[in-house]
């Protein structure tokens, strides 16, 4: 029997009305149709917890038990679990294809988080990492493909620990990318930085963007700058994207736009990823000169950017300050003005972050690759090492640069961590430098170009010479070449939009210069193991930097008596002296070294090119002051050997 027509119309308006004020295909009180969305919930350590709170240096500590995948169709208020079968699960990834979702994932509490693939709707998982160590964050990249392969393999770039290396206070693990194929099988490591690299990203180009821990020196201590970092998928052509020396010091969760130009991520001056940030982006195609800020933290913290196939934007907020939401939740934001929109999703007690489509979506180019698999050098050149966009009081007068030394950063390991006392372990983390070894000096022509085959697979940095062999400029980051790669640059520093000039350079008319010593060969230099005992031998004699003399006792009978020496000379004790004797990371400033060559280095106002130096009748080697030179260029280190004794 059918309803009278009156009954008909009050169902059909509760019906309008029902469509019109359910969020389903729209955002609540907005308007805005939105596709369907994945997103990560991580519980939050408190019911009361504040913005500030549930801070952390570590990368890792980010994965809490407890962390879920939820999916949000575009036709449901409320979002489903994908993984209520695992002890906590994130950093989900769809596919091209918009079918299935990689994402790392532990399934018991005691297990190691591993990369896992399942379907769309969450059935089908496919466990396709394994080991001890942790893996973290995958994504979908390009092909990557030989001039003989049969056919392209698709890869999957993510973040792991497997390696075993620490940070230099030998606790937190140091993370680094890695690339694999769609089954697992074949497994990469392309990066070798000594501090971690994380969130990876992948450019429509094929190339892989993310965040990097750029602690080469003792630059905005003690977690360094995090800067946007570019590489090929097989770990070559390493280049700066944004931020290598510009504030804030951290620059993090980087998402790139499908359907516009644009790469947005979060910025922000404090440590810990759930204090969230401002967004910022730059373009795809200029990212060194098109920055853009879009919010403020004074209005609210933000995480997560994720562009829409509509041009809109929306990422995860909480209030900055009460009232307002203290959980992150997802909203819309204005890709233009930044101001936070209508509210997608928000629950307590958890954090909703790392919103993402989950909808197909444009592939990326692939990779074609020349690295050679079992190769174990590669060759860097610099054409012109004059050539900078740095500060013009940073330049270098053509003609000063002599050489190039070339370090290798050594790793912290667990089992030379594990050796040190407490006593040594404060004395060699005295300064930020990271441990080093001295690969070898070659020449920089006269134009200012050099070309040098290194070990490949290893973390290494340049430092500029002169004369005297004292560091006129130090890079401040880690680079490294694949097996086989020729890697190289316009000069230091250049601008990264420049081409280069239309001439053949000096170095490349010449076979490189070998600086592949193997492992047993290369150089350390410390305080404890080199420059004590030559300080002991050459200067604690002859009358003068003796016990009771007018210099400066230099005596060193006992290990205690070295520990205080050192603490002295680079100004962690007092000694009475205005400055301290050693500017760690710059002999040039250093007065110990000025003495030691009786010659003013740095270019002070008021210098006067002489200072006070060693009587002829007493002066050091050349190899001798040599030494002191490179042990305080490399950042006047206390204990290498003890510090990384099991690195090969």
């Amino acid at each position: 029997m059918y309803p009278s027509k009156p009954h008909r119309k009050i169902n059909l308006l509760t019906i309008l009305l029902l469509v019109i004020i359910l969020p389903g295909s729209a955002d609540r009180a907005s308007g805005q149709q939105r596709p369907d969305l994945l997103f990560v919930q991580t519980p939050a350590r408190n019911a009361a917890e504040t913005p500030g709170s549930n801070e952390t240096r570590d990368y890792a500590e980010r994965y809490a038990d407890g962390t879920r995948i939820m999916v949000l169709p575009a036709s449901a208020s409320q979002p489903t679990n994908l993984t209520p079968d695992f002890t906590a699960a994130c950093d989900p990834d769809v596919s091209f294809d918009g079918k299935t979702i990689l994402f790392a994932g532990k399934q018991n509490p005691a297990d190691s988080w591993q990369i896992w693939r399942m379907n769309a709707d969450g059935s089908g998982k496919i466990q396709l990492t394994s080991g001890e160590r942790d893996h973290f964050a995958p994504v979908h990249a390009g092909a990557r493909f030989y001039l003989n392969d049969p056919q392209p393999t698709p890869q999957i770039i993510f973040v792991s620990n497997r390696h075993g290396w620490l940070a230099r206070n030998g606790k937190e693990p140091v993370f680094s990318l890695y690339a694999m194929d769609h089954q697992g099988e074949t497994i990469r490591r392309i990066s070798y930085n000594l501090s971690s690299d994380f969130d990876p990203e992948v450019l429509p180009n094929g190339r892989i963007v993310f965040s990097s821990r750029q602690q080469a020196d003792n630059r905005y201590p003690p977690d360094g700058l995090t800067a946007l970092l570019a590489i090929n998928n097989d770990g070559t052509d390493l280049m700066p994207y944004f931020g290598n020396h510009e504030s804030p010091t951290i620059k993090s969760m980087a998402s790139v736009a499908d359907f516009g130009e644009r790469v947005y991520f979060i910025e922000s001056d404090h440590p810990g990823w759930l204090r969230g940030g401002d967004i910022a982006s730059v373009s795809r195609q200029r990212p060194m000169h098109s920055y853009r800020k879009l919010s403020q933290t004074d209005r609210g913290a933000f995480l997560s950017p994720c562009p829409l196939p509509d041009g809109g934007l929306i990422a995860s907020y909480r209030s900055s300050s009460s009232p307002g939401p203290i959980y992150f939740g997802i909203f819309r934001v204005d890709p233009q003005s930044g101001r936070r929109g209508a509210e997608i999703f928000a629950q307590a007690n958890y954090h909703s972050v790392d919103a993402q489509v989950l909808a197909s979506h444009p592939g990326v180019k692939g990779r074609s690759n020349w690295l050679i698999p079992g190769s174990t050098t590669g060759v860097f050149f610099s054409l012109n090492t004059y050539r900078t966009n740095l500060p013009e009081g940073e330049s270098i007068q053509h003609g000063r640069i002599k050489h190039v030394r070339v370090l290798e950063g050594l790793p912290v390991t667990e089992q030379a961590s594990g050796q040190l006392t407490s006593e040594d372990r404060i004395f060699a983390n005295e300064n930020s430098f990271h441990p080093r070894r001295i690969l070898g000096v070659a020449p920089v022509e006269p134009d200012g170009s050099f070309q040098v085959t290194v070990p490949s697979d290893i973390p290494i940095t340049f430092q500029l010479l002169d004369e005297h062999f004292v560091a006129l400029r130090s890079q401040r980051a880690w680079t490294w070449v694949m097996g086989n790669e020729n890697r190289g640059c316009i000069g230091c520093h250049e601008s990264r939009e420049l081409a280069p000039p239309n001439r053949m350079v000096d170095a490349v008319t010449k076979p490189p210069v070998d600086l592949t010593l193997p492992p047993d060969r290369r150089r350390t230099v410390d305080f404890r193991h080199q420059i004590a005992p030559l300080m002991q031998q050459r200067c604690a004699t002859g009358g003068c930097h003796v016990q009771g003399g007018d210099a400066f006792d230099l005596s060193m009978d006992t290990p205690e008596a070295q520990r205080t020496m050192y603490a002295r000379l680079i100004g962690q004790a007092s000694s009475g002296q205005e400055t301290p004797s050693v500017i760690p990371g710059s002999a040039r400033q250093s007065p110990l070294i000025r003495h030691l060559l009786g010659k003013q280095l740095a270019e002070e106002p008021g210098g006067s090119g002489e200072v006070p130096g060693i009587p002829s009748n007493k002066q050091l080697k050349q190899h001798e002051s040599i030494l002191f030179i490179e042990w305080v260029d490399i950042g006047a280190p206390w204990d290498v050997k003890s510090l990384t004794r099991s690195a090969p």
